[in-house]
């Protein structure tokens, strides 16, 4: 019989416990520092490179794109931190018991033919309370 295998996403689901909502708010926090160091560490190496484009005189066209891909960084950046903090928001205001997508990781399936290729890729979720596996859905 031939068989294929195909990579698919699972949904990891995590059940609000108290030990989950330390776990995540500590996470979250950390994400955020981390986030607000690269943005200052960001802003302190553009500011320079901008500076030493200008001491060597390079042309405006090149100083523009220089300053739009900093943009690009800076609102990739703010729209990160905009997510944490949702994130950390949605954590804490969450009761205890409830579901909470925590993200998602790659898993593969085998496909034979005359399997059902739409009930193959649906997608699975791993449902896990304080990081133990409660149930596996789809």
């Amino acid at each position: 019989m031939q068989t294929i295998s195909l990579r698919r996403q699972v949904t990891i689901v995590a059940i609000i416990t108290d030990e989950f909502r330390q776990q995540a708010t500590s996470e979250l926090q950390a994400a955020l520092k981390q986030t607000d160091e690269e943005s200052q560490a960001m802003e302190f190496q553009a500011k320079r490179a901008l500076v030493d484009m200008e001491k060597r005189g390079a042309p405006v066209a090149d100083l523009d794109m220089v300053k739009a891909q900093i943009d690009e960084q800076r609102q990739r950046l703010r729209s990160q931190k905009g997510e944490l903090l949702n994130k950390l928001e949605l954590v804490s205001k969450m009761q205890l018991g409830e579901e909470f997508i925590q993200g998602q990781v790659e898993n593969f399936v085998d496909v034979s033919v005359g399997d059902n290729l739409y009930a193959k890729l649906s997608n699975p979720q791993i449902i896990v309370k304080n990081g133990l596996v409660q149930e596996i859905r789809g």
